[in-house]
């Protein structure tokens, strides 16, 4: 409803004023119900069509018996792509859009399920040649920026090698285990955990009966320190029997990669006593050991004193003799410990960032660095209200995919535009009319991939001019910048009124009546839209000693790793014309005087 026609209302009859006061709050709640109607059923399952190919590189997975599209978007928005495509049973994510490759819905008709007819491109998996495209909803940045940096963390080296350094390695214990009492008696005799046998210390043979219960000390010692070994908890343990192997002359051996850490023995003090060893290694070592040695200790224990292993280097076994005393234990086999698997909780970080919902709410999103899975198991959020540190996604350029290209439009009457009368005459004369009328246009922004999280889009993004034109891009860097979400249930709409006068003079021949109408052209062009953002802020790793760090983004994320995608559509007027339209009583009609809306025009028309 323009100014002038609600003018011409209120000097009507109060009757008249009723009505148009039931007539605005009617179309009030139709235009609020309809918001909120638009806003629950905003698409983000959209097919874009079907198209002759999917441009670009991307993820490819068979969908197998759970093909459909919607199951295709679930993947790629899972994989942070803006497009899903599907042909069969496979889907493919990409995030370019195929420029001027679509084509009839009549060429997309394979079936999704073998039992089930399709009928368009919604329905249907592609065709033989062609592929189904469609937008995938919002993505979750948070689990894809995790994502990112946990596959950094396990395939570069240099980076792992680096972020050590913020990391305390554990402490070397060295310490002498007490057996004085514990090898008298049946029972285990053990190192501290987290530590391994490196030596034993005997005691003087003072009955000349040289039992075992002479074993007092143990020598004991932490993992070599490349293992960034945790110590307790942070072994692989097993008992080995050796009942039968050490009642004779042999040698007893943990298996490869373990190391003693423990002697259980019987009742009785003869060699043959010694029934088990505890063998462990670091969880974070190949089960392998490194260089190894057999020890000598044919006089070294025949003596009270110290028999140790060379310094680094650690007990796996034993050798025996025939006799059945202490002094008979001849050798120790003494081996470095092994290569690291890169299992140890230095290599484990939980890594950490904070990003703000476009609800404006906090959330602080975690995910263990060596989390493999594909669907990220370890990934979790909750809230919080510290802004500290948080992690931001900022608008860098958008480019124009593609877009409709403007045909020749029908010109329809102006809506609410009342036609005006120049009445015969017995002479010809001039008419001269005033046409006064406001004019709607919209321009539509439709988010079809967006963000489950808040964006920054500043005025001065970077926006494709030569794509838009000059007109539309200031237009739609406008309409974006003014956003702080993009995601698809923020879809908006602005409508611009543009005031229009026209005036026209018409020659009226004599017994002729003229009637005046304004008519309008209008063509909206439809552009396809890809929005670059960029992540800016920090991130942190901490570990589970308690030990954590907090770094730029931008040391561990580069280049289009940083890089996130929106896509959408924008409906923007390429194409709005003013014409009047004469007509006399027999029906002969003439057009004159197209013009631009919003620019005043002086119009003459000759007579019919």
């Amino acid at each position: 409803m323009n100014c002038h026609q609600i003018v011409e209302l209120e000097s009507s009859r109060p009757i008249m004023g009723m009505l148009r006061r039931l007539l605005f709050i009617s179309l009030l709640i139709y235009i609020v119900q309809s918001h909120k109607l638009a806003k629950r059923s905003t698409p983000s399952y959209r097919v874009e069509g079907c198209f002759r190919s999917a441009p670009g590189g991307g993820k490819s997975q068979n969908m197998g018996h759970s093909a459909s599209n919607v199951r295709c978007q679930d993947i790629c928005r899972d994989h942070g792509y803006i497009l899903a495509a599907t042909k069969g049973t496979m889907c493919h994510c990409r995030n370019i859009y195929p420029q001027g490759r679509k084509v009839a819905d009549s060429q997309c008709r394979t079936r999704c399920r073998s039992w089930l007819s399709c009928n368009n491109a919604q329905e249907c998996c592609g065709g033989s040649q062609a592929y189904t495209v469609s937008v995938v909803g919002n993505i979750d940045v948070a689990k894809q920026v995790l994502r990112r940096i946990a596959h950094k963390w396990q395939v570069s080296t240099h980076y792992r090698k680096h972020m050590r350094n913020f990391v305390n390695k554990p402490q070397f214990r060295h310490v002498e285990a007490d057996w004085w009492r514990s090898f008298d008696v049946k029972g285990w005799s053990n190192c501290p955990d987290g530590t391994y046998m490196t030596g034993v210390w005997r005691n003087n043979n003072n009955q000349d009966n040289d039992g075992i219960h002479l074993i007092e000390l143990a020598e004991c010692k932490s993992a070599a320190a490349h293992l960034f070994s945790a110590g307790k908890g942070d072994q692989d343990c097993y008992k080995l029997d050796i009942w039968k192997t050490w009642d004779s002359k042999n040698w007893a051996t943990c298996k490869a990669g373990y190391y003693m850490s423990g002697i259980y023995n019987t009742e009785g003090h003869r060699l043959h006593n010694i029934e088990e060893f505890h063998c462990c290694r670091p969880k974070s070592q190949h089960k392998s050991w490194g260089s190894c040695y057999n020890h000598d200790a044919w006089v070294s224990l025949n003596d009270k004193g110290w028999t140790k292993c060379n310094n680094g280097y650690y007990m796996v076994g034993m050798y025996r003799n025939d006799c059945n005393n202490l002094w008979c234990i001849e050798e120790f086999k003494c081996c470095q410990m092994g290569s690291y698997n890169q299992d140890s909780y230095v290599d484990k970080p939980i890594i950490t960032i904070k990003t703000m919902g476009t609800d404006g709410r906090l959330k602080e999103c975690t995910m263990d660095a060596m989390d493999k899975t594909p669907e990220s198991k370890t990934y979790s959020c909750k809230a919080v209200s510290s802004r500290q540190n948080i992690l931001k996604l900022d608008a860098v350029e958008f480019k124009v995919e593609d877009k409709t290209q403007p045909t020749t439009a029908k010109p329809e009457r102006v809506k609410n535009f009342k036609p005006v009368i120049c009445s015969a005459s017995n002479n010809a004369y001039t008419c001269t009319k005033t046409l006064k009328t406001a004019i709607q246009t919209t321009t539509s922004l439709v988010i079809g991939t967006g963000f489950q999280m808040g964006v920054s889009v500043s005025n001065t993004v970077g926006v494709s001019a030569e794509a838009f034109g000059v007109s539309a891009s200031s237009e739609f860097s406008v309409q974006v910048s003014a956003s702080t979400s993009f995601n698809v249930e923020r879809t908006k709409s602005k409508t611009i009124t543009v005031e229009d006068e026209t005036k026209v003079d018409v020659k009226v021949p004599a017994h002729k009546q003229i009637m005046i109408d304004l008519l309008r052209k209008k063509v909206d062009i439809i552009y396809k839209w890809k929005g670059i953002f960029r992540l800016l802020g920090k991130y942190k790793l901490s570990w589970s000693n308690g030990d954590q760090t907090t770094q730029d983004i931008t040391t561990v994320l580069s280049g289009t790793n940083r890089d996130m995608y929106a896509f959408g559509t924008w409906n923007y007027p390429g194409t709005d014309v003013l014409q009047v339209l004469v007509t006399d009583q027999y029906g002969n009609k003439k057009t004159e005087c197209q013009h631009k809306t919003g620019s005043k025009k002086d119009c003459s028309v000759a007579g019919l």
